[in-house]
C-alpha cells in the first residue's frame, strides 16, 4: 500500500510518498491518498484566499483551513450502494484580520470562484463552509444533519 511519486516542477525535482493505514493493510508510514486530496483543496484555497485578499482589501493577521469529510466504508467493500469516494467536503477557515465580515466573506468568495481545486470538486460533491473572523463565525453553509459528523 505504500507508494512514492517523484517528479519535477519548476525545473526542480519533488517526491511524495503515501500509505494506508494499518487496518487498511498499509503500514500507516505516510499519509493516506485522500489525505493529499483533501491537502489539495486547503492548500488551493489558502493561495486563493492570499490572492482574494488583495481583490477585496482583506488584511489577512492569519490563515487557517481545515478540510473534512465522511466516506461510508461500505463503498470501497462494495457493500449495498454506497458510493466510494467522500460524501460531501466541509471547508472550515478561520480568519484573524481587522477587516470587515462583508469584506472577509468577498474575499472567501473570490477564492471559491477562482481555485482551480475547489470548482472542479464542487462539481462532483457538495462542499460545505464554515467561515470564522476573528473567532467569530460568520458564515455556515452545512446542512444540519452534517452537523457533528466530520
Amino acid at each position: 500500500m505504500h507508494a512514492r511519486s517523484e517528479f519535477v516542477q519548476y525545473d526542480k525535482p519533488f517526491s511524495f510518498e503515501c500509505d494506508e493505514s494499518d487496518g487498511r493493510a498499509g503500514d500507516s508510514q505516510a499519509p493516506s491518498p485522500l489525505r493529499y486530496f483533501l491537502s489539495s483543496i486547503a492548500f488551493c484555497l489558502q493561495v486563493w484566499f492570499a490572492k482574494g485578499a488583495a481583490l477585496a482589501d482583506v488584511e489577512i493577521v492569519d490563515l487557517e483551513i481545515d478540510v473534512h469529510t465522511y466516506m461510508d466504508m461500505r463503498g470501497e467493500h462494495r457493500v449495498g450502494d454506497a458510493p466510494s469516494h467522500p460524501q460531501w467536503i466541509i471547508v472550515d477557515a478561520h480568519v484573524t484580520s481587522p477587516s470587515s465580515n462583508e469584506s472577509v466573506l468577498r474575499m472567501a468568495d473570490e477564492a471559491n470562484a477562482r481555485c482551480p481545486v475547489t470548482t472542479l470538486v464542487a462539481r462532483a460533491i457538495p462542499i460545505y463552509e464554515q467561515i470564522s473572523l476573528n473567532g467569530e463565525l460568520i458564515r455556515d453553509t452545512v446542512p444540519e444533519q452534517l452537523v457533528g459528523r466530520t
